[in-house]
């Protein structure tokens, strides 16, 4: 695994509010990589017992597969990217025709409960033909990163098989990979970026300082050096791993510390009501909050109060009928963020019952 950077919530924190019930705000996040991601494969493989093809889009957890999506037939991933509200960009590995439309593997194509449509036409923006693009994310300005199958001329610039290139109307280097040390025979087929480092995957075994990695294995790079950062031992080795993508992480609201704004705050309401308000997410990929209430004494017992504000940053609730503290957490379309740290700032886990699967990221 790569270095784990934590960052303690509970340095400077302010105390809980107290108003017949007892309010705490949420901690910071944990900077720990994420457990779960999305990839596509070259040719049917064998996971963990299952077999899954080129078209599938496939979840893994731990070294745990299940099908997420599949694609028309015919419709080989290369390169894979899941966005904050649940839809799904790839570029195709063939040329293929969804809709009624045709698509190049230099193009970027969404996909939206069913619907294809085209994101970057590859041939417009200068990409040449027979290049494919095999390595896709998005920087924090929601601009596309990519890498190409074969050396390509891009505005006057070569760039390699190992290198990232930003789009943004035009073509510019975002990381070149032989002055990182990747050797010339290595092509990275998949690539993201998490908590200020790239994550990367190559086709064939690739030697990085000193170190063997393997197909199927994410590498982390940060502050000029690799790591390994999730390898399945039992990934088949006639594999590639074509393209993959972190679940969209969530954040946290702020805690009176080290996640700035003003903290969850209590204040009376009509009937014997309560309102509480928070400020935004520190993650801007963060749409929604979920509200917990637990029974003070038990700070694991918190069940769903509510588990959408509608993207609103209070809410008004009837309080149980004990002492009861409140949790607020954010959440984008897929996962839900930080409960807050514990007095050992450790973070809070999810309770009984939980809105969404859990996924704490970086703030952003």
């Amino acid at each position: 695994m790569g270095t784990v950077n934590r960052t303690q919530g509970m340095q400077g924190r302010q105390p809980c509010r107290t108003l017949v019930l007892l309010l705490c705000s949420l901690a910071a996040v944990t900077n720990a990589p994420a457990e779960t991601y999305f990839l596509g494969v070259d040719v049917p493989a064998e996971l963990a017992g299952t077999d899954y093809l080129p078209h599938q889009i496939v979840r893994s957890q731990l070294a745990v597969y299940s099908l997420e999506l599949a694609l028309p037939q015919g419709t080989d991933i290369a390169a894979l990217d899941l966005r904050p509200d649940g839809s799904w960009l790839f570029a195709p590995a063939h040329p293929v025709t969804l809709d009624g439309s045709d698509y190049e593997p230099r193009d970027l194509v969404a996909v939206d409960g069913g619907t294809y449509s085209l994101e970057l036409d590859g041939s417009a923006a200068g990409v040449p033909a027979g290049a494919r693009i095999d390595a896709l994310f998005f920087d924090p300005a929601g601009r596309p990163v990519l890498s190409f199958d074969v050396p390509v001329d891009l505005g006057g610039t070569l760039y390699g098989p190992s290198d990232l290139v930003l789009y943004d109307g035009g073509f510019s280097a975002y990381w070149f990979g032989n002055r990182a040390g990747v050797p010339g025979y290595a092509n990275v087929v998949g690539a993201a970026e998490n908590a200020g480092g790239l994550v990367l995957t190559f086709d064939v075994p690739t030697e990085l300082g000193g170190t063997l990695y393997e197909p199927g294995e994410l590498v982390d790079y940060s502050f000029g050096a690799f790591g390994s950062r999730f390898k399945d031992a039992t990934w088949p080795p006639y594999a590639q791993l074509r393209g993959f993508s972190f679940g969209p992480s969530s954040g946290a609201v702020p805690d009176g510390g080290s996640v700035p704004g003003s903290p969850l705050e209590i204040a009376k309401a009509a009937g014997g009501d309560i309102t509480l308000r928070w400020d935004v997410s520190c993650s801007s990929s963060d749409s929604d909050y979920a509200v917990y209430e637990g029974v003070i004494g038990s700070f694991t017992s918190h069940d769903v109060k509510l588990c959408s504000t509608g993207g609103a940053t209070q809410a008004t609730i009837t309080p149980g009928p004990r002492s009861s503290y409140y949790l607020v957490v954010p959440q984008n379309a897929l996962r839900e963020g930080s409960y807050g740290t514990d007095s050992a700032g450790s973070q809070r886990p999810q309770g009984p019952g939980s809105c969404q699967p859990q996924e704490i990221g970086i703030c952003q």
